[in-house]
């Protein structure tokens, strides 16, 4: 195998965590609205999570949101790296899955497994973008 770039690869997925923290705050608000307030307690932060994942189209917005980001953190990493870009996308879409397996959330569970299915072809679709954009390699 040859050898990857894992600079490429954190300094891509650290960029990728960003994009989707920053992604998902400006869409949790868009979609709670008027139920968040600057006092509110826990409970009722809780209260206004489970409203807005149970009645809104917050979950489908985040998966397609999430999906762009996947595709532009391994169209990152294979451009950072300037080489192999196919591998650097499928060690992004690894990580990814280790990720999502690792933060699983149990209460829903088919963000986390069409997460799973989708994370290594959108990784590939990104390479693939990055490697239209890179020289041949001699």
């Amino acid at each position: 195998m040859p050898p990857l770039s894992y600079r490429a690869i954190a300094i891509a997925f650290a960029a990728e965590l960003v994009a989707d923290f920053v992604i998902s705050m400006f869409v949790f608000s868009f979609f709670a609205g008027d139920l968040l307030t600057p006092d509110m307690a826990e409970g009722e932060f809780d209260t206004v999570v489970r409203k807005v994942m149970e009645s809104t189209a917050y979950v489908p917005w985040i998966m397609l949101f999430g999906t762009a980001t996947t595709v532009g953190g391994a169209y990152l990493a294979a451009r950072i790296a300037k080489r192999i870009p196919y591998y650097h996308g499928l060690a992004m879409g690894i990580v990814g899955m280790l990720f999502i397996v690792i933060t699983w959330n149990s209460e829903i569970i088919w963000p986390n497994v069409l997460g799973l299915l989708i994370t290594i072809p959108a990784s590939l679709f990104g390479a693939h973008l990055a490697r239209r954009h890179m020289p041949e390699e001699s």
